[in-house]
């Protein structure tokens, strides 16, 4: 009777032994295991974050008759020379998961996970690939230089007219003949000013008729509107020549940053006034920007347990497949101590890492890792 008891457990112990998930070793290894069942390796994922950062590009250009500007028509405030500025209007950032490089392992396939072509159906619904992200980069919205401003001074000729008289003799008589000679000349730019100045002064005199007459002449709202919008734009195109203009153009730029819980603000980029944008971090503080990345809640209750596990004498390691679970993390936009909330995203790395126990021959790995 005792030896059929013996016997019943030990074919129980092989048979568990048998169909029971051999042991995941994590990489690279410390001593050479024994491993005699085939093996594939995996990493688990980590939380990365894409970064689109959009500055407004301010251009602001000098009128070519601004030196005119206060004596021809009493313009004080107009633009003396031409500038450059750069503000950001916008960053936004969107997760996506990439394997983590410093957390490889390899696993030993059961004797009943082989029998179960469980490596063939792993490889083939490996579907664990990460976010996939567009790689189009935005257009650059750009307000375009008004014809009319860049090309009104293109003609700066004038035709003159000269008259004078020549001295002939005509079947022996000597005779003045008059003669008009025509001359293509170059307009001053103070004689261009002055032109402009002149245009000016003739719509507001439009205008000021147009609006004179509607009280005699029976004219439709949307006529009376068109003229006078008419008339008002092609005042402004003329006063600009003048007092110059700006042009805005929108900036994109996109790179990738990695979370880490240990650092408590994670570098972005900076954003000059002048320079504009820069991958490295400025000298100036005000022109920096950091993400801030806080945890809903804190594991240091988990790892103080599993710490005071760890220490008990009768604690065994568990050898089987180690995952890693996503924690919530609030992540915020931090600039010259003014602090912007972005939203609440799981990050893996803020996690902790968890060695389930062996005979999991079942268990769904390829949703926890990046099977290769």
């Amino acid at each position: 009777m005792i030896k059929k008891t013996l016997s019943f457990l030990l074919i129980l112990i092989v048979s568990q032994n048998l169909n029971a998930q051999k042991a995941v070793y994590q990489l690279p290894l410390s001593s050479q295991p024994v491993i005699t069942n085939p093996t594939f390796f995996y990493t688990v994922p980590k939380t990365a974050f894409k970064v689109d950062v959009v500055i407004t590009k301010t251009n602001t250009m000098k009128g070519i008759y601004a030196d005119y500007a206060e004596k021809l028509l009493g313009i004080a405030n107009y633009c003396k020379e031409n500038a450059v500025s750069y503000d950001l209007k916008k960053i936004s950032i969107t997760p996506f998961t990439v394997p983590d490089k410093t957390l490889q392992f390899v696993a030993e396939l059961s004797t009943a996970q082989m029998n179960n072509k469980f490596l063939e159906t792993l490889f083939a619904h490996n579907a664990n690939a990460g976010a996939h992200l567009s790689s189009t980069k935005e257009q650059n919205n750009t307000d375009f230089i008004p014809d009319f401003f860049n090309n009104y001074a293109d003609v700066i000729t004038q035709q003159t007219y000269e008259t004078y008289t020549e001295t002939k003799i005509i079947e022996g008589v000597v005779t003045q003949v008059p003669v008009i000679q025509t001359k293509v000349t170059t307009k001053t730019s103070a004689q261009q000013a002055q032109e402009a100045a002149g245009f000016i002064e003739k719509i507001r005199e439009d205008r000021y008729a147009i609006q004179s007459l509607s009280q005699e002449i029976t004219l439709s709202k949307e006529a009376f509107e068109y003229l006078v919008n008419q008339l008002n734009e092609l005042e402004k195109k003329y006063l600009e020549l003048f007092t110059g203009i700006t042009v805005f153009e929108d900036l994109h730029e996109t790179f990738v940053v990695y979370p880490d819980n240990s650092t408590k603000l994670l570098p972005l980029c900076s954003v000059s006034p002048k320079s504009g944008f820069s991958a490295t971090l400025s000298a100036t503080a005000a022109h920096n920007y950091y993400l801030k990345c806080t945890p809903q809640y804190s594991t240091d209750l988990q790892t103080t347990f599993n710490e005071s596990l760890v220490r008990n004498p009768k604690y065994k390691n568990s050898n089987g497949y180690c995952i890693r679970k996503a924690a919530p993390v609030f992540v915020s936009l931090i600039q010259d101590n003014t602090e912007e909330m972005l939203g609440v995203f799981p990050i893996y790395q803020f996690g902790l890492l968890e060695t389930l126990p062996a005979g999991l021959d079942k268990f769904e790995i390829e949703k926890w890792g990046y099977i290769y």
